[in-house]
């Protein structure tokens, strides 16, 4: 049983792997494809089966070869929920507080909306143009709250 969203990173190792998200995001390998299967695999409450996907980790990804356990699942979650709300505080309050300006901001966002094709494409998931043009809508909500609280 291999899980089809990595079948692209088949021929890479876990460091190959690592090297290609840091070229566009904070994350490690570890990280990206622990909350990728917590999102993916939750039971019938909603909650990740953590012990079920560290136990099948290397049946459900190509470039991992050794299971992880519950805590070690939980610990690569935790560090992704934790990279992610330092990566969004740093972007929004350099906006906020002025250190970039909206046209600067502007062409960030633009960046990160090619990444997330490039990161799609690496989970083999097609992006199409409404899933792009809807992270680009949140993003730009998100700016238009920001300025509205600077013009207040």
């Amino acid at each position: 049983m291999k899980y089809e969203k990595f079948k692209k990173m088949d021929k890479k190792d876990h460091s190959q792997v690592t090297r290609l998200l840091k070229q566009t995001t904070h994350l490690t390998a570890r990280e990206w494809v622990i909350a990728r299967l917590c999102a993916d695999f939750k039971n019938a409450g909603g909650r990740s089966e953590m012990t079920w996907i560290g136990k099948n980790l290397p049946e459900l990804v190509p470039f991992c070869n050794e299971p992880y356990s519950r805590q070690e699942v939980s610990n690569a979650r935790a560090s992704f929920k934790n990279k992610l709300e330092r990566s969004g505080t740093t972007l929004f309050y350099s906006y906020y507080s002025g250190l970039i300006s909206k046209k600067e901001m502007l062409d960030i966002l633009e960046k990160i909306t090619t990444n997330i094709s490039v990161l799609l494409d690496m989970e083999d998931r097609d992006t199409c143009e409404s899933h792009v043009e809807d992270v680009q809508g949140m993003m730009l909500e998100v700016l238009r709250r920001i300025n509205a609280e600077l013009d207040a």
